[in-house]
């Protein structure tokens, strides 16, 4: 079992965003929450800024990986005025992010 640390989901999604995303940094907002039915989700405020919660608890490191990579990709779509779908541009990032060692899924 891996218990979230902060320390781990900023380094983490810095990472992901410099070498890949390039989201501006003000939409790089992540929250640990506990989650029931899911690992992570993109969400918006009511001020329709986008951020990312991820659960406190994950069954392993690499699926916490993956799952803050899975939210990144749909950070980029929103931020790029992309719909927030699993559609083709989602799926695009799967090959590139597999060579990084992130299983990009369609949920978890």
């Amino acid at each position: 079992m891996y218990q979230t640390k902060w320390k781990d989901a900023k380094r983490e999604a810095h990472y992901l965003n410099r070498k890949f995303f390039r989201v501006p940094k003000s939409n790089l907002q992540i929250r640990l929450r506990p989650l029931v039915s899911e690992w992570g989700i993109t969400t918006e405020t009511n001020k329709k800024k986008r951020y990312i919660v991820l659960s406190e608890d994950f069954p392993s490191y690499s699926l916490f990986r993956s799952v803050l990579a899975h939210e990144m990709i749909h950070l980029w779509q929103f931020v790029n005025s992309h719909d927030g779908i699993h559609d083709s541009r989602f799926y695009s990032w799967r090959s590139v992010l597999g060579k990084e060692g992130y299983n990009i899924l369609e949920s978890y």
